[in-house]
Order: structure tokens, then sequence, then C-alpha cells
């Protein structure tokens, strides 16, 4: 009531403008605190799929790094097996040609063995024939 006598003088239409005003002012805060609330929440989601791609992009760098000190590993361990596979080739080279040069010197041994065998015999047969004539007479 003491609000409707502030407003007597100045007619009806006045008191319409007010209410107006203040109902609009009601609902103009409201929907402004709702404006700021939902660009809150958005703001909020923008932030953790911001957050999320960084994680992302944080553990495909990670894996990435993973998988390239593993090719280094597996590179270098090819290596080292490349290099153990021409050592034993390298040896299996010099065992070779060390089987080659023994068969050569038994071969060489054997045809100086026979050679002797039969000089032996010669002697045998000489040193035979020879007990043989005195033995004889």
């Amino acid at each position: 009531m003491e609000a409707l006598k502030l407003f007597a003088p100045y007619g009806p239409g006045w008191l319409g403008g007010v209410l107006l005003v203040l109902v609009a002012f009601y609902f103009g805060r409201q929907f402004l605190d709702e404006y700021k609330a939902q660009n809150e929440r958005k703001a909020n989601i923008d932030l953790k799929r911001e957050e999320r791609k960084q994680e992302e992009v944080a553990a495909r760098a990670q894996r990435d790094r993973e998988r390239s000190q593993m090719e280094g590993r597996i590179a270098s361990q090819m290596e080292r097996s490349n290099s153990l596979m021409e050592a034993m080739k390298t040896l299996m080279e010099s065992v070779v040609a060390s089987n080659e040069v023994l068969h050569s010197d038994l071969a060489h041994s054997q045809a100086r063995s026979q050679g002797m065998a039969q000089k032996v015999d010669h002697i045998y047969d000489r040193v035979d024939l020879m007990y043989n004539k005195e033995t004889n007479r």
C-alpha cells in the first residue's frame, strides 16, 4: 500500500512502467545469471576437452618415444647379430682353410710314410738276405 501511495501522484501508467521495469530487471538478471553459468559450463567443458587433448598428445608422444627406443634397441641388437654372424663366417673360413692345410699335410705325411716304409722293407730285405747268406754258410 505504501508503494501505491508513492506512485499515486504520477498515475497508474507510472506504476505499470515501474512494475514492468522491475519484472524486466528480475528476468534479465536471471537470464544473465543463467547465461554466465552456461558460459562457465561451456568453458569447463572446453577446458576438459583441451586437457584430454593434451593428455592424448602426451600419451602419443610417450608411445612414440618408447617405440623409438625399442626400434633403437632392435637396430642395435641386429647390428650385434650381424657382427657375430660376420665373425662366425670369418671363423668358419679360417677353419676350412686350416682343414685344407691339415689335409694337405696329412697327404704329404702319408706319402713320406709310404716312402719310409718302402725303405724299411728294402733294408729288411737286405738284412734278411745277408742273414740268410751268413747262416747258410
